[in-house]
């Protein structure tokens, strides 16, 4: 520790320079870790959101939604199956709609009101069993919708009136808009009474009957369409950026320890031994690194204070702890080059060397 920071002392450019890199790299980690968080939360924040721990679709459509007609009968056979446990449907389908001359799109999302899939209402009324209205996700204001506003479907033409905002209600990127199961099949008259799957509050104490299939929640969000292909995507950018890292933070301090060789080879030569000089150079990088993960810690704070609300952007402490943890390790691994630089110092060649 001593040595550590008597070196960061006496080379302050040298450690602002190597700190400011890092800082760079572990802002870009910080910065797509957060956008990556944003737009799953953005993709499937109804289903991360739902107390619902598992549903029932048909057999075939394995899990998505859009796939699964499930009849009157089959709900009754899932509540039959369910018991005491809370199981109530769901029907789902995708809808453009206009707003004046604003044309918008969405997920129009029937539920049973009182359930434990009705939406909580954090500006308006709530569904009840008698309304033929709509409870939208407040992500809707954004496009100028306010309570009381009149949004017409398309084509039919049939309308809905905003009775009040929730939050946290999105899916496939789009806004929910909940309505009653019953106002879900006037405007879906072809769904002739079915709905798309059935969501159970906890496990089934009974078998369900064939034909049918019964998801977790986590399974319903690896199905959920272009999900798993878009997490993957952002989740390799994120390992490129990472091992990266590691290559740029174990190449600077391989460098420094070479450009160090004769001062090792002298300290070697007067009695200090490889362990002192090798914990001395892991721990000057840990300070290094610890140091720049806060500065870009607070960085990425403020700059997600200037994004726009649009952007889906989703970073919390225990992500930037989890990320920082991760740059730490790198940091400490990508010092085993370095150490094995200092194992091979030998003290009469290197202090013949001039300092």
């Amino acid at each position: 520790m001593y040595l550590a920071l008597r070196e960061l002392r006496h080379h302050p450019v040298r450690s602002l320079l190597l700190g400011a890199v890092v800082t760079l790299i572990a802002f870009m980690v910080f910065m797509l870790t957060g956008l990556t968080r944003g737009l799953a939360h953005d993709n499937a924040a109804l289903l991360l959101g739902t107390p619902a721990r598992h549903f029932v679709t048909t057999h075939d459509a394995e899990g998505v939604f859009t796939r699964s007609f499930l009849t009157p009968a089959d709900v009754d056979a899932v509540r039959q199956a369910a018991g005491p446990t809370p199981a109530t449907p769901v029907a789902q389908t995708f809808v453009s709609f206009s707003r004046g001359d604003r044309q918008l799109s969405g997920v129009l999302l029937g539920v049973a009101p009182g359930r434990f899939m009705a939406p909580a209402a954090t500006q308006g009324r709530a569904l009840t069993a008698a309304t033929p209205d709509a409870v939208v996700d407040e992500s809707l204001r954004e496009d100028g919708v306010q309570l009381g506003d009149t949004l017409t479907l398309k084509p039919g033409g049939d309308t809905v009136r905003v009775i009040g905002f929730t939050r946290g209600a999105r899916l496939n990127h789009q806004p929910v808009l909940y309505v009653t199961l019953d106002r879900w099949q006037a405007l879906n008259p072809r769904s002739r009474g079915a709905v798309n799957a059935v969501a159970v509050q906890g496990d089934l104490p009974r078998p369900l009957p064939a034909g049918l299939g019964l998801h977790t929640r986590a399974e319903t969000l690896q199905v959920l369409p272009g999900y798993q292909e878009e997490q993957g995507s952002l989740t390799m950018i994120q390992v490129f950026l990472v091992a990266v890292a590691a290559f740029v933070m174990a190449a600077f301090f391989y460098v420094i320890t070479l450009q160090k060789t004769p001062q090792f080879g002298l300290l070697k030569a007067i009695g200090a031994r490889t362990r002192t000089l090798a914990g001395s150079l892991v721990t000057q990088m840990l300070l290094l690194t610890a140091g720049a993960v806060t500065a870009a810690a607070l960085l990425t704070l403020a700059a997600a204070q200037l994004l726009p609300g649009s952007l889906p952007f989703t970073l919390t402490a225990p992500t930037v702890l989890a990320a920082s943890g991760l740059l730490l390790a790198v940091a400490a691994l990508s010092s085993l080059l370095s150490l094995r630089a200092i194992a091979r110092v030998d003290p009469l060649i290197a202090i013949g060397t001039p300092v």
